[in-house]
């Protein structure tokens, strides 16, 4: 089977608008597989709380790109409510939904919710039985099967993810980190199911354009995902990221395919701070000249 090449799309309070949808718009007709849309509350800069919400308007405006979330904290939501705004999306978007979750780990986020967070891990797998039961059972009920993917990060997580999950989800800023968690899956999971890999790529034809194009958009997101876990973020190492021309960044994924057998990559389709020019720049280049060259690569 072809892998497949997803976006990111990273929206916050200025950004509801025209633009970003509009990226998305493009990554459709360009041929990327997927749109993803992550979840996060209580932010400064209003970073999207609602990704069904938003789900519902990019199948509007896009033809044939599945769109997922990636993640939805389904630990701070009822899986009833859940299953029925999911069929709704699936059935307005001709069946094109994907459904990514995972327990979370936000304490002010489980806090403001008022869920006790030490439950997390027990109220995502009773979500996930509660809406694959709904989608067979009430109406509204989706076109098909929405596929399910679970995140995990830790060995329990993973082993989680890949008993409830129809694929697992791993998000690392680096390709560094995400061949560590592909080890770690096949230490705790005996056959775990696809894996769907989420990081970090920026392209330019001028390797130091792009990366200072990518950095300050990088150290904002690593500054606001250390924030989210209480942690202090990462040093920043250019040779650490995916971030080049569109020859060595085509060549570094390869290895990373090498390593992790990932059958799907998604990229942030627009860093924050990257203007819209760059950011589509980098996007047609991945369409144009990474894509075809990862794919030549990993069937040989």
């Amino acid at each position: 089977m072809e892998i497949e090449f997803g976006v990111l799309m990273d929206v916050r309070e200025e950004g509801y608008g025209g633009e970003r949808v509009d990226e998305v718009v493009v990554a459709d007709r360009l041929g990327f597989d997927g749109v993803w849309l992550s979840e996060h509350h209580l932010t400064g800069d209003g970073m999207l709380p609602s990704p069904l919400v938003m789900a519902g308007v990019l199948a509007a405006r896009t033809s044939r790109i599945r769109v997922g979330t990636n993640i939805l904290v389904l630990p701070l939501h009822h899986p009833l409510r859940v299953a029925e705004d999911a069929a709704v999306v699936d059935l307005v978007s001709g069946g094109r939904l994907t459904l990514g979750v995972g327990q979370g780990y936000s304490e002010r986020e489980f806090a403001a919710f008022g869920v006790d967070r030490r439950r997390r891990g027990a109220l995502l797998e009773e979500g996930v039985r509660v809406i694959r039961s709904a989608w067979s059972e009430v109406a509204p009920r989706p076109r098909g099967k929405i596929p399910i993917y679970v995140a995990g990060v830790t060995a329990a997580g993973l082993r989680r993810a890949a008993r409830l999950g129809d694929g697992v989800i791993i998000y690392c800023a680096t390709p560094a980190d995400l061949i560590a968690r592909r080890k770690l899956l096949d230490e705790v999971v005996d056959n775990p199911p696809p894996l769907i890999c989420t990081g970090i790529m920026h392209v330019d034809e001028d390797a130091d354009r792009a990366w200072a194009d990518a950095a300050p958009g990088i150290a904002y997101l690593e500054g606001e995902i250390a924030s989210y876990g209480g942690t202090e973020p990462p040093a920043l190492n250019r040779e650490d990221y995916l971030v080049g021309t569109p020859e060595d960044v085509a060549a570094r994924l390869i290895a990373v395919h090498e390593a992790t057998r990932f059958v799907h990559f998604a990229h942030w389709l627009r860093l924050p701070t990257l203007s819209h020019d760059a950011a589509m720049r980098s996007l047609e280049l991945i369409a144009g000249r990474v894509i075809p060259a990862v794919r030549a690569g990993v069937s040989r």
